[in-house]
């Protein structure tokens, strides 16, 4: 019992576990994040095609194991802060139209911190895709994919994976920086 704190602070970093694999609710879909970047281009503004980024980052950890990489807890976070603001505004638009405003005012002021948090990573996210453009705007999209059931991966033809969007931001503004 000593030796609990200690052990913790050196074992937890590597050797941290998300029993969600084990618990008798699997997980049902896999959440995508798409980037798209606006960037001024020979004189005018183009927008890149979605780029999508959170799969590259969930498999980061595996190709340093001995440091692995918190990202994939961002992009969770992210996963999870995207789903209830999506239903957030899904139950404001069914609020009478006098009061849609004035709760649409106080959600986007709740999550307010979370954007801002999400406009510095996809800038930086950008940044690491387009090296070296004149980055003006980043744009994310939250979409779900639901996971075929395994009695049914190997079907000829395989089943279909259609992907539901969650929700996508508004275009906010490049973080300059933010990168480095």
């Amino acid at each position: 019992m000593r030796l609990i704190g200690p052990a913790r602070r050196v074992l937890e970093p590597y050797f941290w576990q998300d029993w969600q694999l084990f618990g008798p609710t699997p997980g049902t879909s896999n959440d995508l994040v798409y980037l798209q970047a606006r960037i001024q281009y020979g004189g005018e503004t183009v927008e890149t095609a979605p780029v999508e980024v959170e799969e590259a980052i969930d498999r980061a950890p595996r190709g340093f194991r001995i440091n692995p990489t918190k990202l994939p807890g961002i992009m969770l976070a992210f996963d999870q802060t995207s789903s209830h603001y999506a239903s957030a505004a899904t139950r404001i638009k069914k609020l009478p139209a006098a009061q849609r405003k004035a709760a649409q005012a106080a959600l986007d002021k709740q999550y307010k911190a979370d954007f801002e948090e999400m406009q510095r990573f996809f800038s930086a996210r950008a940044h690491s895709l387009y090296p070296g453009a004149r980055i003006l705007a980043v744009q994310a999209t939250f979409k779900t994919r639901p996971i075929v059931s395994f009695s049914e991966r190997y079907e000829s033809p395989h089943p279909k994976e259609k992907l539901k969007g969650l929700l996508q931001t508004s275009w906010m503004p490049y973080v300059p920086g933010v990168a480095q």
